[in-house]
């Protein structure tokens, strides 16, 4: 049995991700704080109320993005990892192009309907002074959906790409033009909140525009090409994507049900404490976004290379942090909940009672709430539909909204900002002791929880993985490939060829890759029998280096013959090698 080390490749892989997905949704989240700052402190409670209800604009919004940002990110990651790159870039391609034609339908149905919308959202009946103010921000929102949707299906996949930093800068740019564009709407042209809305949507538009300039470059992996973009592709990519479809439905249905309890439980008091909690959730929900959007792009990856340990490695690195990073956001919001609260509602001092029971619920939520969306996540990325919609609906809509009314009814309005926290608990239960009890299943302990399908992932006797951080790793490194194939009854050249292979390819990017940038890296190296082929996998985490292409630029010393001649014979001599370049991760993929 070949006892498998999983390399440091993979938590640095998830923590690259998640820094940068962290950081776009704390752009968007920030702006969303800055909207509702503005909205309280310089036009009034009535209209913090209105921003509040229209807020639900997003998860509306988010159904489209949604489906299609997490079709394609995991079914092109599915695809890349099995290194099917030209199918990955006819999905792309359809997602895009899908999402140009529905986020313009949603644009104009949202601002002919932005009155009856608002209304849905909850301003009638006794909230009917909330009509006007909640029409005239939606109307600003949705006039930017289209750069929101496309920015959503694009940001995944530029990171995908390699491009982390421009992603990073297209964050940025979120956050600065948002603020920029609220002074000229809001307070120099006095628009009110149409012109908060109009700031949001300038700054979709300036992201995407930035988020753009990663394709122009001509060595990236993903481009927008129609050559083999069907009709046929479309069932399969809304397929793919409806899980999270449903999970933002729900957070569309869920608020606006939340809103109607929270009304008839301590009418627009009630509705304004609200707002003060959804508003602050929006940003203590960044590193969880982070989290779980990095477990469901790497889950794609190792998914599609049918790697069971980096998918457990993934796996518990996400959940570490989802404990303890996530544990500390939820620390700092129960202790500083008063200052936020009289922050928000200056002058409101039963306002600010309920905002402060409110954020604190909130805060003991987080935790489990990040546990939840990763369980969704990942089952959404193994193709787990079935999984995936029962975790999303129950967590985001069922479970919530009944914990909100049955609490709602014995407590009051105590009881509804509990509901936040009970009703996380409840599913992460309901999901370990479904996991746990499932008979039709090989899999013991833990490894339930996994939800594998069944023949998923390599036999272990049939596969071997090696982590090298230096020089000494790779010493020896070629009899154990020898001994490993020929256990298997590999011919002899094959034998001697994955041996070299893996020594000349490891050792040459330990000796020239680990010395480019000084920094401490490290090789991770698989090996798989398949039927008759050999399929050999490095990764690593230096610079980008495409060994093909550097081939191609050498140059042959006729005083040194010997030069890099292992790794031209590894290349001339292997069935096919393929290069990647995913997370600013080189992945060199060969047959023999």
């Amino acid at each position: 049995m070949n006892k498998l080390r999983v390399s440091s490749v993979v938590h640095r892989e998830f923590l690259g991700v998640m820094v940068v997905m962290t950081m776009l949704e704390l752009a968007n989240a920030g702006s969303s704080m800055v909207d509702g700052l503005m909205a309280g402190r310089l036009l009034g409670s009535v209209e913090l109320a209105a921003y509040g209800i229209a807020g639900a604009y997003y998860s509306v919004s988010a159904i489209v993005s949604g489906v299609l940002m997490v079709s394609c990110q995991t079914m092109c990651a599915r695809s890349v990892g099995s290194g099917r790159i030209d199918e990955a870039n006819r999905i792309f391609t359809a997602c895009c192009l899908m999402g140009l034609v529905l986020s313009g339908v949603l644009t104009v149905a949202g601002i002919v309907f932005a009155g009856p919308f608002a209304q849905l959202l909850g301003a009638r009946g006794a909230s009917a002074e909330l009509l006007p103010y909640a029409k005239d921000f939606l109307i600003g929102l949705f006039i930017g959906t289209p750069a929101n949707v496309m920015l959503a299906i694009m940001s995944p996949i530029v990171q995908l790409d390699g491009g982390s930093r421009i992603a990073a800068a297209a964050s940025l740019a979120v956050a600065a033009v948002d603020v920029l564009g609220n002074v000229l709407f809001m307070v120099v042209l006095k628009m009110g909140l149409l012109g908060l809305g109009l700031g949001t949507s300038l700054s979709f538009v300036a992201a995407l525009a930035i988020l753009l300039t990663h394709f122009r470059k001509k060595d990236r992996m993903f481009h927008f090409c129609m050559k083999g973009v069907t009709w046929s592709m479309v069932p399969k990519i809304i397929s793919g994507g409806l899980p999270r479809g449903a999970t933002q439905a729900c957070r569309t249905v869920g608020p606006i049900l939340i809103n109607s309890i929270v009304l008839s439980a301590a009418a627009t008091a009630g509705l304004a404490a609200l707002s003060v909690q959804s508003n602050l959730k929006v940003l203590l929900r960044t590193p969880i976004v982070g989290i779980c959007g990095a477990l469901m792009m790497m889950t794609g990856i190792y998914g599609g290379e049918q790697d069971k340990e980096g998918l457990k490695k993934t796996f518990t690195v996400s959940l570490r942090y989802a404990v303890l990073l996530v544990g500390a956001v939820a620390v700092i919001e129960l202790a500083t909940a008063p200052l936020i609260a009289e922050f928000y509602l200056p002058g409101a001092p039963v306002e600010q009672g309920m905002a402060v029971t409110a954020m604190r619920w909130q805060a003991l939520s987080l935790p489990f709430m990040a546990l939840d969306m990763g369980v969704g996540n990942y089952l959404t990325a193994m193709g787990n539909k079935r999984g995936a919609y029962l975790i999303n609906i129950g967590n985001e809509l069922v479970s919530l909204v009944v914990c909100a009314f049955v609490l709602g009814k014995l407590f009051g309005i105590n009881g509804v900002w509990a509901a936040f926290a009970v009703s996380q608990m409840l599913s992460l239960a309901v999901f370990v002791l479904w996991g746990m009890l499932r008979r039709k299943t090989a899999d013991k302990g833990l490894d339930k929880l996994m939800f594998l399908p069944q023949g998923f992932g390599v036999p272990e006797e049939d596969c071997i993985s090696v982590t090298v951080t230096s020089m000494d790793g790779v010493v020896g490194l070629s009899q154990k490939i020898w001994d490993f194939c020929q256990a298997h009854g590999v011919d002899r050249r094959r034998c001697y060829l994955a041996s070299l292979c893996v020594e000349e390819m490891a050792g040459n990017t330990v000796e020239h890759g680990f010395k480019m940038d000084g920094k401490k890296h490290s090789v991770d190296i698989r090996v798989i029998i398949n039927g008759e082929d050999i399929l050999l996998r490095l990764r690593d985490d230096c610079r980008r280096f495409d060994l093909k292409e550097k081939v191609k630029e050498w140059t042959p010393d006729p005083e040194r013959p010997e030069e890099n001649v292992g790794i031209r014979m590894v290349l001339g001599l292997a069935k096919d090698v393929a290069y990647t370049n995913t997370m600013n991760m080189n992945n060199l993929l060969i047959t023999i």
